[in-house]
């Protein structure tokens, strides 16, 4: 038993080792045999002898992959000078297997470095075991620790594999139901500054109030259809300000993206209708609606796949640490800081304790923030 778990440990540990060296690429299959993988390699000089099996080399999954001369196994009081112990192909891959939930594969260098460090702590491991450091009740309550946490990140892991590929269907639905998140505006702006480039520190504020009524008049031109480029050179005139070479061209923006006060009038304008002025922190604005065009669903597949994932990790997250209402001695523990929203993933994870309590129940420990899935981001321009 003591084996079983110094293995499982051990692996976790070679890999992220491997994993802090940067030799974790982005899709190999973990499984598959190192003279494949060998192949699968970008060409390279090769070196002068190599022990390496050669690519059309298969081996077979009861062929020892690692020998450890001197280690003898747990069921034999053997001479150390004689006996061995080994690791089949199949028993590394299931380590490769087991230390992978998260999908992640291995480059043959990563391999590598998990099965050196794989072997430096089996030596220790059994060292340690021979000298009764098991016994100790810290190593105990720390194994039994570390497998709390182990399982915990596993079950996350399941989750995280779970819900980041949702169905076309449940996309399709997700976008049905949120159109209006994916709805965009092409508009012409013009603005108005409300400070003096010349003397920022207008503490009279004349100027802004100058601007202010320059604008009112400006808008009420462009609501009779005279073009923005004139305008905004005729508004910096009147301020005394000498005028930009040329108006912005239009982008595309989509929700959000606009100061709240203004953001709904500019969205419900029709072609060719301008916005009432709005106050943002440059100065006074006016847009002139040229289109409305809304994104397909394939152009913010991405986002829908980020936003259907991280409302089902959140919620599942939520319900199993609901399910459990913790109580704290509050004469032992330090009182609770404010309330703190629970994690979800992709952003920074918050201590569960902290979080839970706060709202008077249900204060376990929260899990560490869980990765994002792969997606695309929505860039496409909208049709």
């Amino acid at each position: 038993m003591h084996r079983i778990l110094t293995i499982v440990l051990l692996a976790l540990f070679g890999l992220a080792w491997a994993q802090k060296r940067g030799e974790m690429p982005a899709a190999q299959d973990p499984r598959q045999p190192r003279a494949s993988q060998h192949a699968a390699a970008p060409a390279a000089t090769p070196p002068a002898a190599s022990n390496a099996p050669s690519a059309s080399v298969e081996l077979g999954g009861g062929v020892p992959v690692i020998t450890l001369h001197g280690l003898c196994p747990d069921d034999k009081a053997s001479d150390p000078k004689t006996c061995a112990t080994t690791v089949t192909k199949d028993q590394f891959d299931d380590v490769l297997s087991a230390v992978s939930l998260g999908g992640q594969a291995f480059s043959p260098g990563a391999i590598r470095n998990v099965a050196d460090n794989y072997v430096q702590n089996m030596v220790l491991a059994d060292a340690a075991l021979k000298n009764g450091v098991d016994k100790d009740p810290r190593i105990q309550e720390l194994l039994r620790l570390v497998r709390l946490r182990t399982l915990a990140d596993a079950y996350r892991r399941i989750l995280e594999e779970k819900y980041r590929t949702p169905p076309p269907e449940e996309i399709e639905k997700y976008y049905r139901d949120n159109i209006t998140r994916f709805e965009a505006v092409r508009a012409e702006r013009l603005m108005i500054p409300k400070f003096n480039p010349r003397s920022p520190k207008d503490e009279s504020g004349e100027f802004q109030k100058k601007a202010a009524v320059v604008a009112a008049e400006i808008r009420e031109r462009a609501a009779k259809g005279e073009p923005l480029d004139r305008l905004q050179n005729d508004a910096f005139l009147k301020l005394g300000i000498n005028p930009p070479s040329i108006l912005p061209e239009p982008g595309i923006r989509r929700r959000g993206s606009f100061a709240p006060e203004i953001e709904k009038d500019i969205f419900a304008l029709k072609p060719g209708e301008v916005s009432k002025i709005g106050n943002e922190s440059g100065g006074f604005v006016v847009y002139r609606m040229i289109d409305k065009p809304t994104y397909t669903v394939e152009q913010v597949k991405g986002e829908i796949v980020r936003d259907i994932y991280q409302k089902k990790m959140e919620a599942s997250i939520k319900g199993v640490l609901e399910s459990v209402k913790a109580e704290f001695n509050d004469q032992y523990f330090a009182p609770p800081p404010a309330p703190r929203p629970l994690p979800v993933p992709g952003k920074a994870p918050v201590s569960g304790t902290s979080a839970h309590r706060a709202q008077s129940s249900h204060s376990v420990k929260a899990p560490a923030a869980v990765n994002k899935p792969a997606v695309p981001q929505a860039t496409p321009a909208p049709k």
